[in-house]
């Protein structure tokens, strides 16, 4: 008799989605919050990014409207992930704006759902290494319950909203959103060990870091070292697990350690088409616009009472000496009290495992420390440290850490009550508690009407217009600058309002000598041009920053360019007569070779899980 199975969604987790959307409500109201701190960035961004997507650049570089029209590499420096989500529904038929505030409800669910997975791993199989096994119902129950609380407590933790509606940053809400699945993914693949399938356990590892690194330059900084510390004291309880096959157990963890490792390389090679490009050419970009001034680690530091203090503001972290900050760094209430009944637990030894909370709790506490001022010796010393900006930025791993500590810490305290209907009550008790106590953060300071010009490179203008020093440079660039020829063009688009924005009418080429004239231009998201009829030999200058990948045709032959002074940019010789000139953004060879290396990692990937569904086959 043939049964046919039907998937039954778990009732904790149809309830976690459900009251995550409480979050996300703001995102469903009309208009947008440009005035939060990167508003504009993540709609103009996304713009520009589609723009070179619909031009033919699968994997973009160029960013036509930076810097007045010179342009800028941002996508080099910018991790591409939440921008190839937010294309997704642009190829839908949505708006920019709208497909910004989709890829930021697609975060919020992927880490709610992630950490769900996470903690209801953690409480079905970490005893299996340090106790009796849990494999009934009732623990299939209670892991989901505690899986249900972990994924509200990330989802409202004060410091995600913030990320959202105060400092709209798109790529580090996708980080977020994506952490608890690396690390699912490396829990089961050290966790099974070398068990039918661990082929594609390895290659879904290796997948997922990828993801991660490209959701954030950021992952590749901090994340990562923490996944590293998870990695090897997962392997020390594992290898402890182990005890009891002491003949085999060097052989066992040996191997298990080649496969965890071989995942990690795995993934790192799967983003070399971003990592490489980053690492090699990313220092000719100007290095100072990103840790000079306000970007200066110094002027960041969280001050321990600011982790507990109810403060919340949309303002910035402009208080380099005190504690005084526009913007709140707090926990979260319900985090710190877990946090503190997790400790008693483990004093208490009342928790059925006692090494995870505690390198929950460790990390936690060394990464508090690492935003104090009290920290600065290590920022100092390990200068590196100075790009990421922002020490409050490692309360992204924190709210993670604290999320996934707190559901396990309810664990045991739900498992108190021999009636499953006072542990259900209880459940739906503290659910509603953690809702309402950061609903109120979610929302914006403002809500604006979407208007077109919102939406393409005269946002772009009016954001550099208003702050000039937020212009970058390259190390081409001799003198620094606020307007450029293009400066009025831009000026006039923008004076039109609601008028459609025309990109071609940016008069990208120039006649520095010689008799002639340009008598046609075009101007798109990877490619630029036009046409010029010179009485004389001349010199014409093409508008763009000087770059490695720009390939200039002159009717259709390639020809090399200078840098023209002072700006960065670039010129040509042309001779007399009417000639057509090509400029396109195109590969290097580190960009060859890091695409190559993804594609054949990748393949090797797909290849690795094809063979472990044939082994478990």
């Amino acid at each position: 008799m043939n049964r046919t199975h039907r998937w039954k969604p778990d009732p904790y987790w149809l309830l976690l989605t459900a009251l995550t959307f409480f979050a996300l409500t703001p995102l469903l109201a009309p208009g947008y919050f440009y005035s939060a701190h990167d508003g504009r960035h993540s709609v103009f961004f996304v713009a520009m990014f589609d723009e070179a997507i619909r031009d033919g650049a699968l994997w973009p570089i160029w960013a036509m409207h930076h810097n007045q029209g010179y342009g800028f590499p941002t996508f080099l420096l910018q991790a591409p992930l939440a921008f190839y989500v937010a294309q997704g529904f642009l190829f839908l038929g949505l708006g920019v704006t709208t497909a910004v505030k989709c890829a930021w409800a697609a975060a919020f669910l992927l880490s709610a759902w992630g950490m769900y997975g996470l903690v209801r791993r953690w409480v079905l199989t970490w005893p299996r290494q340090e106790a009796s096994p849990l494999n009934t119902g009732e623990a299939a129950r209670q892991a989901s319950q505690a899986g249900f609380i972990a994924g509200l407590l990330y989802v409202f933790a004060p410091y995600h909203l913030l990320d959202i509606y105060v400092r709209a940053a798109l790529a580090e809400t996708m980080l977020i959103g994506w952490l608890p699945w690396v690390f699912w993914a490396f829990d089961r693949l050290i966790g099974e060990g070398l068990r039918p399938g661990w082929q594609t356990r390895l290659a879904v590892a290796a997948l997922t870091y990828a993801l991660l690194i490209f959701t954030h330059a950021f992952a590749i900084m901090a994340a990562t070292p923490l996944l590293m510390a998870f990695i090897l004291f997962r392997l020390w309880v594992q290898w402890r697990r182990d005890g009891a096959l002491a003949n085999r157990r060097w052989r066992t963890m040996a191997a298990q350690f080649i496969v965890t490792g071989a995942a990690g390389a795995a993934g790192l090679m799967a983003a070399a088409i971003y990592v490489l490009p980053l690492l090699i050419e990313g220092p000719l970009l100007s290095q100072e616009d990103w840790v000079s001034d306000t970007y200066v680690y110094s002027r960041h530091f969280v001050h321990w009472g600011q982790f507990f203090s109810p403060f919340w503001g949309y303002g910035y972290s402009d208080d380099p000496t005190g504690a005084n900050d526009g913007m709140g760094f707090q926990l979260g209430v319900l985090l710190a009290i877990l946090a503190l009944a997790a400790l008693y637990l483990l004093i208490a030894r009342m928790g059925r495992t006692r090494s995870l909370p505690i390198f929950l709790l460790a990390t936690t506490g060394v990464l508090l420390w690492m935003m104090t001022p009290g920290a600065a010796w290590v920022w100092q010393t390990l200068s590196f440290l100075e790009v990421l900006q922002f020490p409050w930025r490692l309360l992204t791993l924190v709210i993670f850490l604290l999320s996934a500590l707190g559901g396990l810490t309810m664990w045991p305290l739900l498992g108190w009550s021999s009636s499953r209907q006072r542990n259900e009550v209880g459940v739906l008790v503290m659910a509603a508690t953690i809702v309402f106590a950061s609903a109120g953060y979610a929302r914006p300071a403002s809500l604006e009407p979407v208007e077109p010009w919102r939406e393409d490179g005269r946002a772009v203008f009016q954001f550099e217009r208003q702050h000039p020093d937020m212009l970058g440079y390259t190390n081409f660039v001799q003198e620094r600058f606020t307007e450029t020829p293009l400066t009025p063009q831009y000026a006039d688009a923008l004076a039109q309002g609601a008028a459609p924005f025309d990109p071609d009418r940016l008069e990208r080429l120039g006649i520095l000598s010689g008799e002639g004239a340009v008598t046609a231009v075009y101007s798109r998201g990877q490619r630029f041009g036009g046409e010029v009829a010179m009485q004389t030999p001349g010199v014409v200058q093409i508008r763009l920053f000087a770059f490695p990948g720009w390939q200039v045709r002159l009717d259709g032959q390639s020809v090399d360019y200078r840098v023209s002074p002072p700006h960065g940019v670039m010129e040509i010789d042309v001779p007399a007569g009417v000639h057509r000139i090509d400029v396109e953004m195109g590969q290097t060879p580190v960009r060859t070779a890091g695409a190559v290396v993804s594609g054949l990692t990748l393949v090797g990937l797909l290849g690795l899980i094809f063979i472990g569904r044939r082994t478990t086959s």
